[in-house]
């Protein structure tokens, strides 16, 4: 390897402490100073900083996710509510069963009843289904061709509040999710909303 000398002006007291530094490390000059640069330089630091730099791009884009859900929540609750249309609760149906459907294959789970169960417990902390709706709510989650819920069905089942769906929080308790679409954007949007859950 060829050397080239290399002029640079530093303060007195950086030299002093660079000179200090390479005599405590048993280095002369040169060497020290090769060394940090070297170090500084290596192929393992930048792909750490383009590593750091894609989580936080990651990160970021996770956070505005949640953000833009928050302010679609929020202006959706200021208006007045509406009850739970046909269609919406069609939406609401698809989104629900493929959260089910991806968390079942996440956990590895060799029972769909024994998967439902365990997901029944997180709705069941939020309100008590009784048999009829804990009845309906496994057809939809376990049947292959189950009907929909219905706009008259999900309006009963939370009392006419449309964002205090009991089923919208077992999904979040159980999949550990917190940055949820609001309940407008899952009627709204169905199953599209997945890759942001």
């Amino acid at each position: 390897m060829t050397k080239s000398q290399f002029n640079i002006k530093i303060s007195k007291d950086l030299l002093i402490r660079i000179k200090r530094q390479a005599m405590m490390s048993g280095k002369s000059l040169t060497e020290h100073i090769t060394d940090l640069i070297t170090n500084s330089l290596s192929e393992n630091d930048i792909q750490n900083i383009d590593l750091s730099s894609v989580d936080k791009i990651k990160d970021l884009e996770r956070r505005l996710l949640s953000l833009e859900s928050i302010v679609s929540n929020r202006e959706y609750l200021s208006q007045k509510l509406k009850p739970f249309t046909n269609s919406e609760a069609i939406n609401c149906t698809k989104f629900m069963r493929a959260v089910f459907d991806n968390e079942l294959k996440k956990r590895n789970y060799e029972d769909k009843s024994e998967a439902f169960d365990d997901f029944l417990q997180s709705v069941q902390v939020y309100d008590e289904l009784n048999k009829s709706f804990s009845g309906r709510l496994k057809e939809i989650m376990l049947s292959d061709k189950p009907s929909p819920w219905t706009g008259r069905e999900l309006n009963e089942l939370t009392g006419e509040d449309k964002c205090n769906c009991s089923i919208r929080k077992g999904l979040i308790h159980w999949t550990g999710k917190i940055e949820c679409p609001s309940q407008q954007e899952i009627c709204d949007k169905g199953e599209e909303l997945l890759p942001l859950f």
